[in-house]
This record gives structure tokens, C-alpha cells and sequence, in this order.
């Protein structure tokens, strides 16, 4: 299975939601190939981001911002749009079997915020394992 979660940046919800998906797969014994992107991907991956993560136990290695062409978005099974925007600027990408956009809003520069981001992106990853 391929799946890849987009977002706007990429340095935030959708870094999250692979962070979390592999660490979860891989405890499931689930074979999968994790990617996220951004339609407009920023430099660094958001330092809260990477504070959260690795506070809740998430492996960050290897985490950074990517544009959506180096991703293999033709080869997907799941598309997971992280916002709106990302849905609306996905719409050329028809391959994947299963797509759903969870429009999880940007948290505001407090740890707090990005805690409860990662909270919310843990929440829909286990709602997705048990629809699948």
C-alpha cells in the first residue's frame, strides 16, 4: 500500500500525519510506503512540529518539507488532504483508490496548539486503520 498525506506546506499536519502513519503501520506490522508533500512546501519542517513528535515518542529522522512531483502521487492507494487548498490543487491526481480530505486547521505558534494538531492527526489515522 502507498499512501501519502498532502498539505499546503508541509511542514506541519502533514509532516504529522507521517511521522504518526509510519510509527503505526510499522507497530501493526502493516506494509506500507508512507509519503507527505506540500503544494507550497516550506524550507524546514516547523520546529514545534519536530518538539511534539519526538515529545509523543514519533521518530523524526528524515522528516523535511517535499514539493508533490518527488513523491510517487501516480502510484498511490491513499490520498489524504490535510486542508482545503490541498484538495482543490490535488484534484489532477485520479490513480489512488481511496481519497478523503480531513481539513485539520493550522495551529496557532503555541505548543499547546501543535499538541493538539498531532491529537486530531492521531485521532483520523486510527479512524482510517479500522476502515481499512
Amino acid at each position: 500500500m502507498k499512501i501519502a498525506f498532502i498539505g499546503k506546506g508541509n511542514a506541519v499536519r502533514s509532516i504529522m500525519a507521517e511521522a504518526v502513519a509510519r510509527k503505526l503501520f510499522q507497530e501493526l506490522g502493516i506494509k506500507a510506503e508512507i509519503f507527505s508533500a506540500g503544494t507550497q512546501p516550506e524550507r524546514e519542517v516547523h520546529p514545534l512540529t519536530l518538539k511534539i513528535l519526538e515529545k509523543k515518542g514519533y521518530p523524526v529522522r528524515g522528516l523535511y518539507p517535499k514539493p508533490i512531483h518527488k513523491i510517487p502521487y501516480r502510484k498511490l492507494d491513499v490520498l489524504i488532504t490535510l486542508c482545503n487548498e490541498a484538495k482543490e490543487k490535488c484534484e489532477f491526481v485520479v490513480s489512488h483508490k481511496r481519497r478523503e480530505n480531513w481539513n485539520i486547521e493550522e495551529p496557532p505558534e503555541r505548543e499547546e496548539a501543535f499538541l493538539k494538531t498531532l491529537e486530531t492527526v492521531e485521532e483520523h489515522l486510527k479512524e482510517l486503520l479500522k476502515l481499512s
